[in-house]
Order: structure tokens, then C-alpha cells, then sequence
């Protein structure tokens, strides 16, 4: 388990107890220890404690939410006191920088709101991958609901804990290093399709072969993206504006 601080990072309101920027307290193990003649607000306290145990816990999971959430505020309204949770590196005592070790890998985003229903992205998949138009063997789907009037793009998300690697009995599917889009090693694939049954997204279909039908983010450059042209898909990292 990792030990924390916990550091009053802003105060954007106005808070009357007051808390400080830079005031802390440590988390060691099951121990709060506050700095002499120093304090800790209760209500604050109270908002913090549900994260202290989540980010004491060492993830595995790159993509798991605990890794890249580390700031929280106080329930006071004109308060607005912000806290930051560092973890420290138990053999070195410094504070890790999570950002640079968690870095979120962008993914395929998708605004249905915004699609048209034109399919260029399916079209411009299929050639990038086959050298030829065939919505058939897209790696993205555009799902049309004539009654609603929606069209939805249906792509791999590139799930953190991904069910369709972790199914294959043949360990066909993996991660690229790079982009952390899953990678089919045809060699391997005994086409059971066992990651479409997975895939709680419906977003992998199959070639005249059998072979799962996977985006693979064309190496970090998804075509799909570069001709989408209302700005329906977007690559990005989620939560991001860019």
C-alpha cells in the first residue's frame, strides 16, 4: 500500500476556518497524522476519506479511474478548498509523479449527436486496411435507427481491462505498447470468435475469413478520425476537449 499527502492545492472561495495553501496531513497505513499546531477540516475530511483507501491500493490497470483522479474538494460551497492526494514511493520517500506514469492513451471518441450517417469513416477504414472499399470489412460500424433517426458509430474502446484479450484462449489479441490499441496476431486466431461474444460493445465483427474485425487505431493515426467530416468520432483522451 502506498502512504499519502494530502495537500490543500487552491482555495477558490473563501474559506473560514481557514485552510491554507500548502497546510497537509499524511495517511500511513491506517494513520492520520497532521503536522503540530496544524489542523485538518472535518467536513473536508469527511469528503476525502472514500478516496484515501482507493489510492493507498496499488492498480495494475493503467486505465483504471483511481490512477488519474487525485484532486478533490470540500462540500463548503464558498469554501471551494481544493485538495490534491499524492502517493509516495514507499523506497524513496518522494512524492511519484502519476501523471507522467498514468498518462491516459487516447482513444476512438465517439458524439452521435454529430453523425450524419455518411459512413466515410467505414469506407476509408476498409481501404486503409484492404486497398479497397467494403463497408463489410470496416473496422467501425455506423448503427442506424431508422425510428429514433440516430446513426450511431460503433468502434472499439480500447477498454482498459479489455474482456476480449483477456478471453482468448489462444492469446491471439494484444496490447500495443505505443498505443494500447488491441492487436490481432492472425497467426494465432483459431476464429472461435469467443472477443465478439466478450466485447460488451458489439464492436467486433469479422472478415470473409473469420478473422475478428478489431481497430488498431492505425498505429496512432485513425483514418476514420482524419475523414469524419462533422466531427462525430474524435481521437482523444476521454475527458479531454481536444
Amino acid at each position: 500500500m502506498y502512504d499519502l499527502r494530502v495537500v490543500v492545492e487552491e482555495v477558490k472561495g473563501f474559506c473560514d476556518l481557514p485552510m491554507k495553501v500548502g497546510d497537509y496531513f499524511e495517511v500511513k497505513g491506517g494513520k492520520i497524522i497532521i503536522p503540530d499546531g496544524k489542523y485538518i477540516c472535518l467536513w473536508a475530511l469527511q469528503s476525502i476519506m472514500p478516496l484515501i483507501p482507493l489510492k493507498q491500493r496499488e492498480l495494475s490497470e493503467k486505465n483504471d479511474w483511481v490512477n488519474h483522479t487525485k484532486r478533490i474538494s470540500c462540500p463548503d460551497p464558498n469554501g471551494l478548498v481544493v485538495y490534491r492526494l499524492d502517493r509516495i514511493d514507499p523506497k524513496t520517500k518522494n512524492i511519484i509523479n502519476e501523471q507522467k506514469e498514468n498518462k491516459l492513451k487516447k482513444r476512438i471518441l465517439v458524439d452521435e449527436s454529430k453523425c450524419s450517417g455518411c459512413r466515410a469513416c467505414e469506407s476509408i477504414c476498409s481501404f486503409s486496411h484492404y486497398k479497397f472499399f467494403s463497408n463489410n470489412l470496416s473496422r467501425i460500424k455506423v448503427e442506424k435507427n431508422e425510428e429514433q433517426g440516430i446513426d450511431k458509430p460503433l468502434v472499439c474502446r480500447q477498454c482498459g481491462n479489455a474482456l476480449c484479450v483477456n478471453i482468448c484462449p489462444v492469446n491471439a489479441l494484444t496490447r500495443d505498447e505505443k498505443t494500447h490499441a488491441v492487436i490481432l496476431n492472425q497467426e494465432k486466431c483459431i476464429s472461435c470468435g469467443k472477443c465478439s461474444e466478450a466485447c460488451p460493445f458489439d464492436s467486433i465483427s469479422f472478415d470473409t475469413k473469420g478473422f475478428p474485425l478489431i481497430c488498431d487505431l492505425c498505429g496512432g493515426e485513425p483514418e476514420c478520425v482524419s475523414r469524419c467530416a462533422t466531427n462525430a468520432i474524435r481521437f482523444a483522451t476521454a475527458g479531454s476537449n481536444n
